[in-house]
């Protein structure tokens, strides 16, 4: 329950959550009054603490708008476009069906239907995408509880990332264009992600301080990452035509690359090589030249080490080399 205060001319509602106090201000008014809307705060919470409130009787398709527009409005946009991909195959099995008449089962029936039809990985970000549309949903009110408890993901076997090794990227840069080869050299040399790219503006570089400041959708965040030398002669020789680093004759962002990068790499007979196979190479080739995971981590951008932590079998022969060091062992 809830204590009333009145304090700085203001009628305040006073929870204790977990042994800590909360303060809910309620504002000016008679002391009758605040005590009428302190019974109304403590019903709310009461119902919220013990899932008492009334669910809503609304079909998941509907749901699902509302969904996607908070996703839109909250995500970085690749977030809210895999939401959007995940959400039409939803769609297809959950659609009609009232938010609180799905079951355990029924989630169960659709991990086994899309099992056979996809790679686990995919079922595994459906499922994702469907348990935070639960968590939500409660949060929201519209469920007492999320039926996708004890629900399990997919395990299975996470291939290495594909880099680019050093006999490759050479390779590589001598196929591109006069147009993309500077962007590829850009992304080599600082494992900036492609959304991250098509966003840099001139003001986000030091040349004074040799570092580049990049934002970041993902983690809504900046990171500096050092300009080297090989990056600093690339920027010098772009044309200052537009806000953004790298962009069209129109002042435009020079937006994707993959179609002018698969011709580069078709050319260059390289294979599997996509915009995020630079980020890889940069952060494989940081590892295999002895640079820890947690810079690693700090460079990428990543929220989480377990992240960073798939380039950590590439450790094992720098691991290995440096044994080899100790100065007893010599035989």
């Amino acid at each position: 329950m809830a204590t009333l205060y009145h304090r700085y001319g203001s009628w305040w509602a006073i929870f204790t959550i977990n042994y800590r106090q909360k303060w809910i201000r309620i504002g000016k008014m008679s002391k009758t009054s605040a005590k009428e809307v302190l019974r109304k705060l403590e019903q709310d919470y009461e119902k919220k603490k013990f899932q008492l409130f009334d669910v809503q009787d609304i079909s998941f398709k509907e749901y699902a708008k509302e969904y996607l527009k908070y996703s839109r409005s909250t995500k970085a946009l690749n977030s809210y476009k895999r939401d959007k991909t995940s959400m039409d195959c939803l769609l297809f099995f959950f659609g009609d069906i009232s938010v609180p008449k799905i079951t355990p089962h029924l989630i169960e029936r659709y991990k086994m239907e899309r099992i056979s039809q996809v790679a686990p990985r995919t079922v595994n970000i459906e499922l994702s995408c469907l348990s935070h549309m639960f968590n939500k949903a409660v949060e929201w009110q519209k469920l007492n509880d999320t039926p996708f408890k004890g629900i399990k993901l997919f395990s299975y076997e996470k291939k290495p990332p594909r880099f680019l090794t050093k006999e490759e990227v050479p390779k590589l840069l001598d196929s591109a264009s006069d147009q993309l080869k500077p962007i590829l050299i850009f992304m080599l040399n600082t494992g900036i992600r492609e959304g991250e790219r098509t966003r840099l503006q001139w003001e986000h570089l030091d040349f004074e301080r040799k570092r580049i400041l990049i934002h970041s959708s993902k983690v809504k965040m900046y990171r500096v990452v050092p300009m080297g030398k090989s990056v600093e002669k690339v920027l010098r020789g772009l044309e200052k035509n537009s806000d953004y680093v790298f962009a069209n004759s129109d002042g435009s962002p020079q937006l994707k690359i993959r179609k002018a990068l698969s011709t580069a790499c078709r050319k260059a007979g390289l294979k599997n090589v996509t915009p995020h196979t630079l980020r890889h190479t940069f952060a494989s080739h940081l590892v295999m030249s002895g640079v820890d995971l947690n810079t690693v981590k700090t460079l990428l951008g990543h929220s989480n080490i377990q992240t960073t932590m798939i380039y950590s079998h590439l450790t094992e022969d720098h691991l290995a080399r440096s044994v080899e060091k100790l100065p007893w062992d010599s035989e």
